[in-house]
């Protein structure tokens, strides 16, 4: 089952009694959790028909007796398990006589509950309580949207905000995330930070136009970047330049490796000289035209320097520019020269 046909199941009130969400899209897992609870827990009677348990330290005993529980004025109670940990590898979150308890009892859960495991990102499906479930119950996989289901996606999360977006537009948007990366580790929650950063910036406009989203989106080259300054800054060499590798591979040029590293220095000394003048990093990134994102990254770096340090750094880079014009030295040696100079700082 995807999570579009459980939330067309929600309106058709086909509710199954058992649910095991887990996937990597905790963001769709949330939205679809969220949707269980509107349609089935009315406000005015939520702490007798809703009973939410934290699946790291759940107790058998108290979960059935919650599940037991019969509903007040209305058909189903909701009862949610967020994080269990019975549902992974050989690890034994349970006992022996807890598992076999649960799983006899996942079979017989009265039809004036819906109960709902979620919160992992991966489970073992050869555990014969995943088995159970999937038998009794549904057992649903909220993995990331394909390209189609993602500009759907997007389309709806701006509509949300009074907001339209062209199909050129769209396609712009997609191709700077990094969504479908083969080692993206980018979810709908990231996307849905970037969606509210060009809401925010847009105000009142209702069309969503290139220049909003090159203004305020953080796109896969800076989160690199970022990644890059944040091993330098943790004087982690051989993670730093594992980081400038990878970039390259990726086709960047060393040259605008440089500049944007340098340019980085250049924000992060600012920004430690404004904060040391009591700013915080929403106004300093007024006063040097960077996103506030960008400027909250800028303030957490510069603690892992001194003012000194980062004037030297700045004199480094121009003197390694002069080399490598001048033909004294190779572009990519001079750019691992001064990732290394920057990690010894």
């Amino acid at each position: 089952m995807s999570y579009q046909k459980i939330l067309n199941n929600i309106k058709k009130n086909e509710i199954a009694n058992t649910y095991l969400f887990y996937g990597e899209e905790l963001y769709l897992m949330e939205e679809a959790v969220k949707s269980l609870k509107e349609y089935l827990v009315s406000p005015e009677f939520e702490t007798l028909n809703f009973t939410a348990f934290d699946g790291r330290d759940t107790l058998v005993e108290k979960l059935v007796d919650a599940c037991e529980t019969l509903p007040f004025m209305a058909e189903k109670r909701l009862v949610l398990v967020k994080n269990f940990e019975g549902f992974q590898g050989k690890k034994k979150a349970l006992s022996d006589a807890e598992e076999q308890t649960l799983i006899e009892y996942l079979s017989k859960i009265p039809d004036t509950t819906c109960l709902v495991f979620y919160g992992q990102a991966s489970i073992d499906s050869r555990k014969k309580l995943v088995k159970t479930i999937g038998k009794a119950g549904e057992v649903i996989n909220f993995e990331k949207l394909k390209e189609n289901e993602l500009s759907q996606w997007i389309s709806k999360e701006l509509a949300k905000h009074n907001k339209k977006i062209q199909p050129k537009e769209l396609s712009f948007l997609i191709e700077h995330l990094d969504y479908f990366g083969r080692n993206s580790t980018q979810t709908l929650m990231d996307l849905s930070n970037e969606i509210m950063k060009i809401v925010y910036y847009m105000g009142e406009q209702e069309k969503v136009e290139i220049t909003y989203i090159e203004k305020v989106s953080i796109f896969k080259f800076q989160n690199d970047i970022f990644k890059m300054m944040d091993a330098i800054g943790q004087r982690n060499v051989s993670e730093a330049l594992k980081r400038m590798n990878h970039l390259l591979e990726e086709g960047e040029v060393i040259f605008r490796l440089m500049v944007t590293l340098s340019n980085q220095v250049k924000n992060i000394l600012s920004t430690k000289l404004l904060l040391e003048e009591g700013y915080n990093s929403k106004i300093i990134a007024s006063k040097i035209g960077i996103h506030p994102f960008v400027a909250q990254k800028c303030a957490d770096q510069s603690r892992h320097y001194t003012t000194s340090q980062l004037k030297e750094l700045l004199n480094h880079f121009l003197e390694m520019d002069y080399m490598i014009k001048s033909g004294k030295i190779n572009d990519r040696l001079a750019l691992e020269l001064l990732i290394v100079e920057m990690c010894r700082k």
